[in-house]
């Protein structure tokens, strides 16, 4: 609109600015508040309210932080406010209705009001509690990986110990036992020998069933997919009755992290299964493709309802392996229709050919 004098009258423009500035703090995600000298809330937007529940024209509460530190004669209690040019830090602030919560902050001077001699200062609140969750989180899944991976080394070493240690002196203990009993003329005397031979040999086969449970020799000498078919092959001479069909197309060795936590959710989805479904089919699927590894387990046992059977200790470690892995678990069941458990794998840890 002209003026008398040829001039604009620009209030209608500064309205609508304002009105533009105030649309684009609530469509901010951080809780922006304009606070003066004494704290008191001049403005702020939609997301300081309803982070913090304070009102306009309220003081604004001094941080956890603030509220216990030490301070000299004269200092400005708010550490932002005595240090403007502070970068963000992390404290506990408290609502409208007394609940801390945690958050990032910082605040900068944006004007001196030379004729009140007022000055007001700009409060960036960012909300930190769902941030620390995803880290709490992010910290369990690196602790659980951690743990699976110390107990993996610590089996490989009782592996070892139990197959260069002990296995090998009963081994000795065999052979000296046989050249005794050759040299030995009385016949019971020798069938003693032989019925202690006949227990060293048990025990050699126990230490070697024990030494491969802990850690699978085929795993570190051949790779997963020669290990895997001598462990489908070792349940179908366990169960008989069962019959057992295996896909396996791998034509890698991978990343040893990969290789023993594919091997032990293989394993012990085979255990479940046996022990839980009692089914009359297991199919063993597992291939590589598209990046990745994908593996999938099928019975036509008695299922079950997710939904309403807490999952097991197995499952439970079968789900925790895919994600130290970086992989995905599925788990589909239905009564009477068998269990058909997923899992796909990204191969982003890296892989070497097979020779």
């Amino acid at each position: 609109m002209m003026r008398g004098d040829g001039t604009i009258r620009k209030g209608g423009v500064e309205l609508a600015l304002q009105d533009f500035e105030g649309q684009i703090l609530n469509v901010l995600k951080d809780g922006v508040i304009v606070m003066d000298h004494e704290r008191k809330i001049i403005t702020m937007n939609d997301a300081a309210e309803q982070l913090t529940g304070w009102r306009l024209g309220e003081p604004v509460p001094y941080c956890s932080f603030c509220q216990q530190r030490k301070v000299e004669r004269g200092e400005e209690r708010c550490y932002l406010i005595q240090h403007e040019r502070s970068p963000y830090f992390t404290s506990e602030m408290p609502t409208y209705s007394g609940k801390m919560v945690d958050v990032e902050m910082n605040t900068a001077r944006i004007l001196n009001d030379p004729v009140s001699g007022s000055t007001y200062y700009l409060l960036v609140l960012r909300d930190f509690t769902e941030r620390k969750r995803r880290e709490a989180h992010a910290l369990r899944e690196q602790m659980v990986r951690e743990l699976i991976q110390a107990r993996e080394e610590e089996h490989e070493r009782l592996a070892q110990e139990l197959h260069d240690g002990v296995g090998q002196s009963l081994f000795s203990i065999a052979l000296a036992l046989g050249a005794l009993q050759s040299d030995v003329k009385d016949v019971e005397k020798k069938e003693y020998i032989e019925s202690v031979l006949a227990e060293v040999s048990r025990l050699i086969d126990n230490v070697k069933g024990y030494s491969k449970r802990l850690r699978p020799i085929e795993l570190d000498q051949f790779g997963l997919g020669s290990a895997l078919s001598v462990l489908v092959d070792s349940f179908a001479t366990q169960y008989p009755l069962v019959v057992f069909h295996t896909d396996i197309r791998l034509s890698f060795r991978y990343d040893r992290v990969i290789e023993i936590n594919i091997y032990r959710i293989i394993q012990e989805a085979l255990v479940n299964s046996m022990k839980y479904a009692h089914p009359n089919t297991i199919d063993v699927r597992i291939v590589e493709r598209n990046g990745g590894i994908d593996l999938s387990l099928k019975d036509d046992g008695v299922g079950f309802d997710p939904q309403k059977v807490v999952k097991g200790l197995g499952l439970r470690h079968m789900e925790e392996r895919a994600k130290t892995i970086h992989g995905t678990f599925t788990l589909q069941s239905i009564p009477g229709q068998g269990t058909d458990i997923s899992v796909s794998v990204p191969l982003e840890r890296g892989l070497y050919d097979t020779d």
